[in-house]
């Protein structure tokens, strides 16, 4: 990212954007280009100009305060970044763009974002070259319980028995987890569950308890400080 801060900080342009290859443009906004100049920006269009989406990384100077002030909500009733990047162009400020050739996934669903950490996840076990378990400081580990990689376990978290973590799964901080098996799924800091469930395809926010004994998989996408007992 330095290299993209570098060339803007270098240059007289009043704005830089990067873009991205995708194979669904029509679920972004996407940049029509000629002669390697951006000659528009279409949030979401139906007939897409090209595959280059606008991946969301912008670099900005104190003029785009200025057009802002020129914007209107949408029919989202929000103000598009998209709208004041075009008015920029119309307002014949220096706009200029950069490619992502790397890893990029657009996390904009739950579905996206579990795939994104099983992503980073397998990259853990390449990088490394081990079975991809990385269990933070003052963590304890139950003997009668079992973790399958790849997973990160933050600090202080609990293991409790009976448990099978994993694959793919994220835990953060001071977590406790007991009697359960939870597979390709994020849980993150603070969070209890202490039943004899089964839980795969789900994010478990901060904070959250769950006290809960079935057999059945379950798929859960909970907000902050969630309480279940049932």
């Amino acid at each position: 990212m330095s290299s993209y801060v570098q060339k803007f900080e270098s240059s007289s342009n009043d704005a830089q954007i990067l873009l991205a290859e995708v194979e669904n443009p029509s679920q972004f906004g996407v940049a029509k280009i000629q002669k390697n100049k951006i000659l528009k920006i279409i949030e979401k269009p139906k007939n897409p100009p090209s595959n280059l989406a606008v991946i969301g990384v912008y670099f900005l100077t104190p003029k785009i305060f200025e057009i802002i002030k020129q914007l209107k909500p949408s029919w989202r009733g929000e103000l598009e970044i998209t709208e004041a990047l075009q008015l920029l162009m119309d307002n014949d400020l220096q706009i200029d763009h950069d490619y992502v050739t790397g890893w990029w996934k657009d996390t904009g669903t739950p579905k996206d974002i579990l795939h994104a950490n099983k992503l980073i996840l397998e990259s853990m076990i390449q990088k490394n070259n081990n079975d991809g378990i990385l269990i933070g400081k003052n963590c304890t580990i139950d003997s009668n319980s079992k973790i399958n990689g790849p997973v990160i376990i933050d600090e202080n978290c609990v293991i409790g028995s009976s448990s099978i973590i994993g694959p793919n799964v994220s835990i953060g901080k001071n977590a406790h987890l007991e009697n359960c098996t939870i597979k390709n799924s994020i849980v993150m800091d603070d969070c209890i569950v202490n039943a004899s469930i089964k839980i795969v395809d789900s994010i478990i926010a901060d904070g959250t308890e769950i006290k809960k004994n079935e057999s059945e998989e379950s798929v859960y996408l909970l907000g902050e400080r969630s309480n279940i007992i049932l």
